[in-house]
């Protein structure tokens, strides 16, 4: 029963990692369903991704490595430096909201949003909100590495970058859907192979595996319904 444990969700250690994962995979799931509502433009989808972020903030504030971290003070603070990423998700999909309810009603939740025709200046603010992201991501790892717990833990700054800012393209991609742009599916699409790769890499288990594939199909599945969708070069 163990081993099948771990082939499901990994090696899991406490009590409060269980929770933390659990949290995850809530998260991961309850963004499943958002990307399936926003492929349809509604506007309940951005009420799901806010969710899910909170999930993530959640499941950030019971994943702390306590062992490495010299004490409470700075045990709040790598609490509060973890749930910055997952609130500038949860920002991008407030906006997100805001602006679809600015388009008018086609059924109850489902806006009649045009497409912003793409121009290389649609490409800046999503990727600027991926590199906030992988800055934000930096900040739990800067105060590992200067809790004093030993010369041997210093995790490198910049593969923890890189990686932020590939995970960054969610919340990216939900900007330019926000901003109605079409490939910002493709960003969506990208940070679900990210985190396979992620969850891969860390022996996370076969259902975030599998969640995260999901979203990756759904990212594609939304690409396509909104190839329907009436293209406009003018802005709202």
């Amino acid at each position: 029963m163990n081993g099948l444990g771990e082939i499901l969700f990994g090696p899991v250690g406490s009590s409060l990692s269980i929770v933390a994962l659990g949290l995850k995979i809530l998260g991961a799931l309850i963004m499943c369903a958002a990307l399936a509502l926003l492929a349809r433009r509604s506007e309940l989808g951005w009420w799901l991704a806010i969710g899910s972020f909170a999930m993530s903030l959640l499941a950030g504030t019971f994943a702390v490595p306590v062992d490495f971290l010299s004490s409470a003070a700075i045990v709040t603070l790598y609490i509060v430096g973890s749930w910055i990423p997952p609130l500038v998700g949860a920002a991008v999909s407030v906006y997100g909201l805001l602006w679809f309810r600015k388009a008018p009603e086609t059924q109850p939740l489902t806006r009649d949003v045009s497409l912003r025709r793409f121009t290389p200046d649609t490409l800046v603010p999503p990727l600027l909100v991926a590199v906030i992201f992988a800055a934000a991501n930096l900040i739990p790892v800067l105060i590992l590495n200067a809790s004093g717990s030993g010369p041997n833990l210093q995790i490198p700054l910049t593969p923890m970058f890189v990686s932020g800012f590939l995970g960054g393209f969610l919340a990216a991609g939900l900007l330019g859907l926000a901003n109605r742009s079409r490939w910002a599916w493709f960003l969506i699409a990208a940070a679900a192979l990210v985190s396979i790769a992620g969850t891969t890499l860390a022996a996370q288990g076969s259902v975030l595996i599998f969640i995260y594939l999901a979203q990756a199909v759904l990212a594609v599945y939304g690409w396509g319904r909104w190839g329907g969708i009436p293209e406009r070069s003018t802005r709202r």
